[in-house]
């Protein structure tokens, strides 16, 4: 990739990175996910193979199946950590006194994202990491838990100790990681979060569910990655 010359970009990664948004009780796919907004702004092609529930074990799978596609690509983005750090929460209701696990635990998440860059690279793509949007944690657990019967959820809350916050401490700590993978790899990293974090009420800025973000949600990691895209491409 010559420097500053940009012809193809990849994006891999979860349901965010795919535009899927809480419609009623449905996800649908947004038109104007800030993927596609990156495309129109940039006048690039991004070829967006993000899929819903995709975790990190599955990104690499995806990254396998598309390694062509990857080759061609001066620019791979990844956002990968919302998924692989949620729980199984009706296994949590049904034995809430055993202990249990994010989808991918912390140790396989982090050297499996390396692994993944590490392929990126291989393939002479120059991958490019995203943070994770805030949770809603409140939102989130009232949304996973509304087919549950009191009993149920009063399990899950008394798994957490009575602190709702865990769900979202759970999360931060995946996007915490997310920094030092970057730091260690010398990857670059767009810092989606702070933006969010910034908002005063960026629950507006998120779906029911408290996790996807809604349209503006996408406007507003749209507006970041667009304004980093220069120094981003200076790094290179």
């Amino acid at each position: 990739m010559k420097a500053n010359v940009i012809h193809q970009v990849i994006a891999l990664g979860d349901s965010i990175t795919k535009g899927a948004v809480l419609d009623g009780s449905r996800y649908k796919i947004l038109n104007n996910c800030f993927v596609e907004q990156c495309h129109e702004e940039l006048s690039l092609p991004f070829d967006n193979y993000a899929r819903m529930g995709g975790t990190i074990d599955k990104g690499l799978q995806m990254l396998e199946r598309h390694e062509d596609d990857v080759r061609r690509a001066d620019i791979t983005l990844l956002q990968y950590g919302g998924t692989d750090s949620n729980f199984n929460w009706h296994e949590i209701a049904d034995a809430p006194t055993m202990q249990h696990y994010p989808r991918i635990e912390l140790p396989l998440f982090v050297r499996s994202y390396q692994t993944m860059i590490e392929r990126v690279r291989a393939l002479g793509s120059q991958p490019v990491m995203l943070s994770l949007p805030m949770m809603d944690h409140k939102r989130f657990f009232g949304f996973v838990s509304q087919n549950m019967t009191q009993e149920a959820k009063d399990a899950v809350l008394g798994w957490m100790g009575g602190q709702l916050e865990r769900i979202r401490n759970y999360h931060d700590l995946y996007n915490l990681q997310l920094f030092r993978i970057a730091a260690t790899e010398r990857v670059p990293i767009i810092d989606v979060t702070s933006p969010f974090m910034l908002n005063m009420d960026y629950s507006q800025c998120l779906c029911e569910d408290g996790i996807h973000p809604t349209s503006l949600g996408h406007d507003i990691i749209a507006t970041q990655i667009l304004r980093n895209w220069k120094h981003l491409l200076s790094s290179f």
